[in-house]
């Protein structure tokens, strides 16, 4: 079995770069989150966030799941788990320590109007544990609580599957009745928190994505029905954004639309990669190799630049605009910089095969 799917990989590529939107769209958001950094409320803006959020991080997680039904076939479970306290452990362990202290530095100057340093808030960052955002300049995970849930996930589905793979013991019919046992219950605990993390359904889709997503004979079939798929997760993205950000009245025809988006925006997405993100060369290979290291850079970048932008002056839209195309641009060479040096490339998780 090929250990790379290229409309797997590319998917993965397209959805990490809307992260730089995402990101900068939270400093606009309608909501009253404080973010590191917060300028005003921005209704289309906003509109792009919520559109995003139902089903961004369950996806990816579910393409974690994919990637790891062809990494346990290839290395087994010891192997596989070593891999990922190695590859995902070094880089949250250095955006922890070296990178989350300026998202928590830029907070404490925005919101709090703190005047030192960067290396005296520095104490300040190890010292402030509050809500663990660093929203108000104290510690925090920020965008490396993903690699942190993904190392428990990826642990948790290891014994999950070996579990399951005793039950089945490959009966096509007991797979089926697990495989819709985990579907509804990705659906029932999609709200189910814990420490502000849907942990479970991201567990349920990591499942899904090992079992079903991973089958190219699912795929086949559901590529079939895509159009039902795509236009229910358009349309129900679309009213998400819509009735969450500007009415702000229907509460449950919101929740509706907002697990409709989660539903139906995993398959759709999958269908639509397998049709027209399924190749491969030297550039998208090159992109798939540095997703993980775009992740990593590129949230300090915006909040940076959206920072020092504001202090010439310019309006909050301008700011978005111009936030959006120096920080597109800084990120991708900051990742081309990263690959290219072997020692700097092994903080960030990369591995030492090289593109052709």
């Amino acid at each position: 079995m090929d250990s790379r799917v290229n409309y797997i990989d590319n998917l993965r590529t397209a959805i990490v770069s809307l992260l730089i939107i995402y990101h900068l769209g939270i400093a606009y958001n309608s909501w009253g989150e404080a973010n590191y950094i917060f300028f005003e409320r921005v209704n289309f803006i906003a509109s792009i966030v919520v559109f995003i959020s139902s089903w961004f991080m369950p996806l990816m997680f579910l393409l974690a799941g994919v990637s790891a039904a062809f990494s346990i076939k290839k290395r087994g479970y010891s192997d596989f788990i070593k891999e990922r306290f190695t590859r995902l452990g070094i880089p949250l362990l250095f955006g922890i320590t070296i990178i989350n202290p300026i998202l928590s530095f830029i907070a404490d100057k925005s919101h709090n109007g703190y005047e030192g340093n960067y290396f005296e808030h520095y104490l300040i960052y190890f010292t402030r544990f509050t809500d663990l955002t660093g929203y108000d300049g104290g510690f925090t995970l920020g965008h490396f609580w993903f690699i942190a849930v993904l190392i428990i996930i990826s642990c948790l589905a290891c014994g999950v599957i070996k579990l399951i793979d005793g039950i089945s013991r490959n009966n096509r019919r007991i797979m089926l009745a697990i495989n819709c046992f985990i579907i509804i219950v990705a659906i029932a605990v999609f709200d189910v928190a814990f420490w502000g993390k849907r942990i479970p359904a991201y567990l349920c889709v990591y499942l899904l994505g090992y079992y079903l997503f991973s089958s190219q004979e699912f795929i086949k079939k559901l590529v079939k029905v895509k159009i039902v798929f795509v236009f229910v997760f358009v349309l129900s993205s679309m009213m998400n954004a819509i009735l969450f950000v500007y009415i702000e009245d229907y509460a449950l025809l919101n929740n509706i639309c907002n697990y409709l988006s989660y539903i139906t925006g995993i398959p759709a997405l999958i269908c639509l990669a397998k049709e027209y993100l399924d190749y491969s060369n030297k550039v998208s290979r090159y992109c798939a190799r540095l997703s993980y290291v775009f992740y990593i850079v590129h949230f300090p970048i915006v909040v940076l630049c959206q920072y020092f932008i504001s202090l010439t002056g310019v309006g909050s839209v301008y700011n978005f605009v111009l936030s959006l195309l120096i920080s597109t641009i800084l990120t991708c060479s900051v990742c081309c910089m990263i690959e290219k040096n072997t020692v700097v490339s092994h903080l960030f998780g990369l591995r030492k095969n090289k593109v052709s």
